[in-house]
């Protein structure tokens, strides 16, 4: 079986102009990953594609658009998109497959391709590992010249999907005032355009496409959203603010205090109110989220009869939860939240809707709606890689070895060990979780403890330290 070229979020790598080597995202390496897609596909498929901000894009762009078309499979270019729209358009314009060219939160230098179904979900890892093979052995279909593809121009794909959006979500948004930042990314036209068309007042920042996003790092991180979170503390008119990632498939909301919310606090609000303003089916009543998400959602959601079904992380493996469970709602601690009604992409388009219209029926604000969400003392912390390395069952058993003294010396007895992604340690008064970023050269930490948040930050070095001796960070 072919190695896989594939994260768990698509390819991502550094651009670099040419290079032997498949650790750095080339227009060669886009061309053979156009020409392996459209193998896959077969003559006479369709293929849409997507781009964001960043400055590699157009040259990966012509190049990837080259490797499809090589392979007689048709193109529908969408310019510059949010990746929600991207794959929310597959199904707009009855196309096989779709790409997505990004890096999402990543910083400028990274670019990276992310493979869509018709359905909006990514592609699987079967499919990944069969264009990973195509790839590897150079397995690219033949065509002669006459049975070359055709590429077409799409200029009116966010105006599709808006209207999408309005059809199916439907409120007034003349008494609110929301101030939104896109951090420089692909979500600066779409957003301030669905809010308009709800007639909210609107104030942006950083709100001019720019691949170097000059204003904020693409990640909508606590430390990337100092700056609107305090025009919301010293506002008297903002109700809400909303911050977006690169490509706006994450996008991280703040009340009208100025504090950011808890994606995993925000899904569960969501489902419970999706819940009980819905008469969904008990089949229906699942909710997907990662092994690292809060245990909060559980003790939420439960009592509400809605089951909780863990993935691994990565809203590709989220969405395969909901398509297998017709599941009605999945997220991550990231941000991302998919909505299997709309597609199994994840959308921060119609997120945004969705929660502004909770605010307007239900007359509260979103601080105010949150009281009914407990809050858990999570945390968590990246750090770089010495090495960028995958993490083998070698280095999997080392980290479990180590752990297992800590929790030895201080006396705490692990419950469980979870393998599903990275390595999970379920203990009395709470959970460590210790995984290998899928999109970029980091170690993960994270936990909750069922005490406090110092419990949890004493777990976290704890297993820093262990880390450090392990000669990984």
């Amino acid at each position: 079986m072919a190695n896989s070229i594939f994260g768990t979020s698509g390819i991502r790598k550094v651009f670099l102009s040419y290079s032997e080597s498949d650790l750095m995202f080339t227009p060669q390496m886009a061309l053979d990953v156009g020409l392996s897609l459209g193998s896959f596909l077969k003559t006479g498929a369709t293929v849409v594609i997507g781009k964001d901000i960043r400055i590699s894009a157009l040259p990966i762009e012509h190049a990837l658009i080259s490797g499809i078309i090589s392979c007689g499979c048709n193109v529908k270019t969408l310019g510059i998109v949010t990746t929600p729209t991207l794959a929310a358009s597959l199904r707009f314009l009855d196309a096989n497959a779709g790409v997505m060219i990004t890096a999402s939160h990543n910083t400028p230098e990274y670019i990276g391709l992310k493979l869509w179904n018709p359905s909006g979900v990514g592609f699987s890892p079967e499919q990944e590992v069969e264009i990973s093979r195509i790839y590897d052995k150079k397995d690219f279909l033949k065509i002669e010249y006459d049975q070359i593809g055709k590429v077409t121009e799409i200029n009116d794909i966010n105006d599709i999907h808006i209207k999408n959006i309005l059809d199916h979500i439907q409120f007034d948004g003349t008494s609110l005032n929301v101030i939104v930042d896109p951090g420089n990314g692909s979500g600066c036209d779409i957003v301030p355009k669905l809010l308009s068309a709800y007639n909210v007042n609107t104030m942006t920042i950083n709100s001019q496409m720019d691949g170097r996003f000059p204003g904020r790092h693409s990640e909508p991180s606590k430390e990337n959203l100092i700056q609107i979170s305090k025009f919301l503390k010293i506002s008297q008119q903002e109700d809400i603010g909303i911050a977006l990632d690169g490509d706006a498939d994450r996008v991280i909301f703040l009340d009208e205090s100025g504090d950011i919310v808890d994606p995993i606090r925000l899904l569960a609000l969501l489902a419970k109110y999706f819940i009980q303003e819905n008469m969904v089916s008990k089949d229906e009543i699942k909710v997907a989220t990662p092994i690292n998400s809060s245990s909060l959602i559980d003790n939420v959601l439960k009592p509400l009869g809605c089951k909780v079904i863990r993935t691994e992380v990565g809203d590709i493996k989220v969405s395969l939860a909901l398509q297998e469970s017709r599941g009605f709602l999945g997220g991550e601690t990231s941000g991302t939240y998919i909505w299997p009604n709309f597609h199994f992409g994840p959308d921060s388009i119609v997120t945004i809707a969705i929660i502004l219209q909770m605010i307007t029926r239900t007359g509260k604000s979103l601080k105010e709606l949150l009281h009914e969400i407990p809050e858990y003392p999570y945390y968590a912390t990246k750090f770089k890689l010495l090495q960028d390395i995958p993490f083998t069952e070698e280095i999997h058993q080392k980290i479990i070895n180590e752990m297992k003294e800590s929790f030895n010396s201080m006396h705490k007895s692990i419950l469980n060990i979870n393998r599903m992604d990275g390595c999970r340690f379920d203990y009395e008064d709470g959970w460590l979780l210790i995984r290998r970023s899928g999109t970029s050269p980091y170690l993960r930490i994270s936990g909750e403890s069922t005490i406090d948040i110092n419990q949890s930050i004493e777990m976290n070095n704890i297993a820093m330290k262990n880390m450090q001796k392990l000669n990984l960070i």
